[in-house]
């Protein structure tokens, strides 16, 4: 931290804190003067996670061509996500590159007979088992005041592709059309991925900070089109059967069927269906956001195709975000809905439907988890921590999202995130409110890639509050599993050794826990030690050397 005396000099600086303090400036006479802590000024990027719009695109590039030759792109028919990039200066200085010709930072490329900069921005592709499984790269050309999003700033463009950089409260856009503005999915198999855009990733540019320079949204791939799916037609509509749900569909070689109704949008003939009942009469809102087509959608009553009847505000195009669908109207109790999401302009994509996404927000808004096991997706995107919410020990969450189940029976219940796409808290609870709650139990990363598992002794006609979060506000789409446990522990191998320790081998879920006991007589178990299964496979010794042949073992999976 710097101090300066505060002085008629003209220097910008961000002011923080003074400290008064008395000084003799003349003989005799003594002076007050304040000291004040400055910082400079300094340039901020992030990326803007509204403008992103994913879309998947089938492209064919010959050796030729510069984005081959440039190393961005493989000759022949491969398989792209593209999207838009944002980078906005939330600084309170300009980011200044100057000429390319003069920054060591830039590469002229001369095939695109331009400058390229080093390291502008990484794409990564995630998946659910936080591997990644595509990697991209900006070679940013032109940075300069594309867009201004800050009205206090300065109205005036400042920098552009001879003089490079961007001003505070503006932003670079480069548009998801652009050449190698992309990540590579060829042969990816279709799934939920999380995409993250990283600006400056290895510091190249001076930022204020670099904890913010990682934007990340949930994106739905799906196969290469291959033939419609089942839900091409009305008939064979995926369910939906939870007041706050999402389902995973594609339009790929989707169709529209004879009779088929005009749903919004311009030639939307690659529909597919999906079909809820209405649980409760009140407003439902539904969205395709996460979907990587721009969507039309059309919500309708009616049991035949040929004669289906629109639902007031029931029809969209581009109200939610990124060129998703949104509607929202009142809901009639045990009506049955009926809607179609298409591809404008019939554009192929992964679509996700999600019905009253974090709408479970709230814990008087959980949804109800029906029989002893089961398996629900969603969104937990908007949701926050509510007023007198409990905190479990270990990362705290910002954005949970509550469920509530009755055991159909006493014994061992196991939940778990597994197929999330992000960084997963789990809490289960007793109790009747929010502020009265007990915890019995809770995990952050006990299943595969950052999911949560955990299981404990339930008790028939319990209720049981199930609280799905995010580590540090991470969000995306959730996946709660529930139901008795999978198959348990069990020996793979014991051999005695030459000095007559045993080796004993245990295959089991990782993250579980186990309680191991002993016995030589069936009768009588005595605890030995617990231990936890951290890779899918534990080996341990037993230093009991005698002779006794009546020496058993066994695995207890224990919460």
């Amino acid at each position: 931290m710097n101090f300066v005396l505060l002085s008629r000099c003209g220097v910008v600086l961000r002011w923080r804190r003074f400290f008064p303090f008395l000084f003799r400036c003349l003989p005799g006479l003594w002076c007050l003067a304040t000291i004040w802590s400055a910082e400079a000024a300094s340039p901020d990027l992030i990326i803007w996670p509204g403008s992103i719009n994913p879309r998947v695109v089938d492209r064919n590039y010959t050796t030729s061509d510069c984005e081959v030759v440039e190393g961005c792109a493989s000759p022949g028919p491969r398989r792209y996500l593209i999207f838009n990039t944002e980078t906005r200066n939330i600084g309170d200085a300009d980011i200044v590159l100057g000429n390319p010709a003069n920054n060591t930072n830039f590469v002229y490329a001369p095939c695109h007979r331009h400058y390229h900069f080093r390291d502008f921005a990484d794409y990564r592709l995630v998946n659910s088992a936080g591997q990644f499984v595509a990697i991209g790269l900006k070679a940013g050309f032109c940075l300069l005041d594309s867009l201004i999003w800050d009205n206090t700033a300065s109205p005036t463009t400042k920098y552009d592709c001879l003089n490079q950089g961007i001003q505070h409260g503006w932003a670079d856009v480069y548009d998801r059309d652009l050449s190698c503005q992309w990540v590579d999915i060829t042969g990816l198999e279709a799934g939920i991925y999380m995409l993250e855009i990283e600006v400056n990733p290895i510091g190249r540019l001076p930022e204020l900070n670099r904890t913010n320079n990682i934007t990340r949204m949930s994106v739905v791939i799906d196969a290469p089109c291959s033939g419609p799916l089942a839900n091409d037609i009305f008939a064979n509509a995926i369910v939906l059967s939870n007041r706050v749900e999402t389902v995973f569909s594609s339009t790929g070689c989707a169709t529209a069927e004879p009779g088929e109704p005009n749903h919004p949008g311009t030639r939307s003939t690659n529909s597919v269906w999906f079909r809820w009942r209405a649980s409760y009469s009140g407003n439902v809102v539904i969205t395709t956001e996460g979907s990587t087509l721009d969507t039309v959608m059309a919500v309708y009553t009616g049991t035949n195709v040929a004669n289906l009847a629109s639902v007031s505000n029931g029809r969209n195009d581009d109200d939610g975000e990124r060129e998703s669908s949104r509607v929202s109207f009142t809901a009639v109790s045990n009506t049955v809905y009926r809607i179609a999401v298409a591809g404008y302009n019939g554009g192929q994509g992964g679509v996700a439907l999600n019905v009253n996404p974090s709408g479970n927000d709230l814990f008087t808004n959980y949804v109800a988890l029906a029989g002893g096991s089961g398996s629900i997706w969603g969104r937990n995107t908007t949701a926050r921590r509510e007023t007198g919410e409990p905190v479990p020990p270990g990362p705290r969450g910002t954005n949970s999202v509550w469920f509530c189940g009755q055991a159909p029976s006493s014994g061992l219940l196991q939940f778990d995130t597994e197929g999330s796409n992000f960084d997963t808290l789990l809490a289960v609870y007793t109790g009747s409110k929010i502020t009265n709650l007990v915890l019995v139990a809770s995990d952050n990363d006990s299943g595969t890639n950052k999911t949560s598992r955990l299981y404990f002794q339930a008790e028939a006609g319990t209720n049981y509050w199930v609280a799905v979060d995010g580590v540090d506000g991470q969000s995306g789409f959730y996946r709660l599993n529930w139901g008795a446990p999978g198959p348990g522990p069990r020996f793979h191998s014991l051999r005695q050794l030459p000095s007559g320790e045993k080796e004993i081998e245990l295959w089991g879920l990782i993250g579980d826990r186990y309680r191991i006991e002993t016995t030589g007589d069936f009768g009588t178990w005595t605890n030995w030690m617990r231990v936890t299964n951290f890779t899918g496979r534990l080996q341990f010794l037993d230093p009991v050397t005698n002779d006794n042949p009546r020496r058993f073992y066994r695995a207890v999976l224990v919460p």
